[in-house]
């Protein structure tokens, strides 16, 4: 029996050369084996990439603080935008943090102390908004919480505040954070009352002085603004901007009284404090004196605290008057004007209790706007 040898190089070979040959005749295989072999080797690459950890992760979470980059300066605050001032309380809230969530009371220095932080961090001068980013970077730099999320707002500001007075039905302080309206404040104060003069005067604060500057100069100190035309609403410009600190006037108008025989007895309201009418013009819109009356014996009843009982009587010939053989006396502010019937003088006797209770008496006439 002849034995044939089987050499492993000569079959190995020899399988190479056939496979070579099956490559050769089919172009269709030797495509399908290069793609095979492109794509082990592509996902192979990408398995490990995949696998290598983030070059800045060991950095982010365990580096010291004193290799943290420099702190970013806080942008400038929008002039709209609420500023923290000294004595505002604020409600830091820390997100899964309760024992950090708290009412923060800014210090007269314009800082707050937050348990965990080592310093007070600087709280005047910032929006809440400003102050939020601070205070999260104040954490990660201690290294106190890795991700803190905060969110600040201020509850009570007590230098917020806008002073309204004059003729308002509620004089009083009016509570405001950041910029607000003129009309907002004085709805606050409860309206205008039935004094109220035609002249709303804004005294600018500090804040205001500076917000409300425009590239032309430096903002007026005081601002006059017409009442009839703000509450109307026909000029949206009357509405005007208020901000903490500003002190809002509302002129209280003159008035005068007519009282005795005339056709509408009551008062008669002013523009304002300073405004004058004549006696001719006060008896037109009362109505005119009546046919009773004794147009001789008129009298001018008008405050005077030089006088010995506080009032000086003007006596006045309406008849005179009217013929142009006397002058047409102005009438001031709180003035009456009496205007007797033909017992004249019992009533002018009794008018000796009026201009004492001119106040109480004003409530129960009518008050007529010109």
């Amino acid at each position: 029996m002849i034995t044939q040898s089987t050499d492993p190089i000569s079959t190995r070979n020899s399988r190479n050369t056939e496979a070579k040959e099956l490559l050769r005749n089919r172009p269709i295989l030797r495509l399908l084996l290069a793609l095979a072999v492109g794509f082990s080797v592509g996902s192979s690459d990408t398995v490990l990439k995949c696998q290598e950890p983030a070059q800045s992760s060991k950095s982010d979470l365990f580096a010291s603080p004193s290799k943290t980059p420099a702190t970013t300066p806080p942008q400038p605050v929008p002039s709209d935008e609420y500023r923290i001032n000294p004595e505002d309380v604020l409600d830091v809230y820390v997100f899964d943090s309760p024992d950090l969530s708290h009412e923060y009371t800014v210090s007269t220095a314009g800082t707050i102390t937050i348990p965990l932080l080592a310093e007070p961090v600087k709280a005047a001068g910032l929006s809440p908004e400003q102050l939020s980013r601070a205070l999260e970077e104040n954490f990660r730099d201690s290294g106190r919480l890795r991700h803190p999320e905060i969110t600040v707002s201020v509850k009570q500001s007590r230098r917020s505040v806008v002073i309204v007075e004059g003729a308002v039905r509620n004089p009083q302080v009016v509570q405001v954070i950041g910029r607000t309206k003129l009309l907002f404040v004085l709805t606050e104060a409860g309206g205008v009352s039935d004094d109220a003069g035609n002249t709303v005067t804004i005294t600018r604060g500090a804040i205001g002085l500076r917000d409300s500057s425009s590239g032309n100069g430096p903002a007026p100190s005081t601002a006059a603004i017409d009442l009839k035309q703000l509450i109307d609403g026909n000029i949206p410009g009357s509405n005007v901007d208020i901000y903490p600190g500003d002190r809002v006037t509302v002129e209280r108008a003159g008035l005068v009284y007519v009282l005795g025989q005339v056709g509408r007895p009551g008062g008669y309201m002013l523009r304002s404090r300073w405004e004058h009418l004549t006696v001719l013009e006060v008896l037109a819109i009362a109505g005119d004196a009546t046919s009773t009356a004794k147009k001789s014996k008129a009298v001018i009843i008008r405050e005077d605290p030089k006088a010995p009982n506080g009032r000086v009587e003007i006596a006045l010939n309406l008849q005179n008057i009217v013929a142009g053989r006397s002058p047409d006396r102005p009438l001031l502010a709180n003035d009456i004007l009496y205007v007797p019937g033909s017992a004249g003088k019992r009533a002018l006797h009794t008018l000796a209790t009026v201009p004492v209770s001119v106040a109480t008496t004003a409530a129960d006439l009518a008050i007529y706007r010109p």
